[in-house]
């Protein structure tokens, strides 16, 4: 895995690399009744930006991609010829 000389990750795996990069804590949260309401309002909120950007409603990451693409190729050719 490639995380850095730093720590020795040149040799480990991708489980022992997500092992060394998270942070997981023994400890669970528990909803607070009262707030299921706003629980709710905001999952439909993140279900709908989530059909939006990811699913084909607006391929707006798909043409930020391609214009970070573009750019790329731009520079590259800018510097070729100077």
């Amino acid at each position: 895995m490639a995380m850095g000389a730093e720590v020795g990750a040149e040799d480990m795996t991708i489980a022992e690399t997500a092992r060394h990069m998270a942070r997981m804590r023994d400890e669970s949260f528990k909803p607070i009744p009262e707030n299921v309401d706003i629980y709710n309002k905001l999952y439909e909120e993140y279900s709908r930006l989530h059909y939006y950007f990811g699913c084909g409603g607006n391929p707006v990451m798909k043409r930020l991609k391609a214009t970070k693409a573009e750019a790329g190729r731009s520079t590259e050719a800018a510097s070729t010829h100077s």
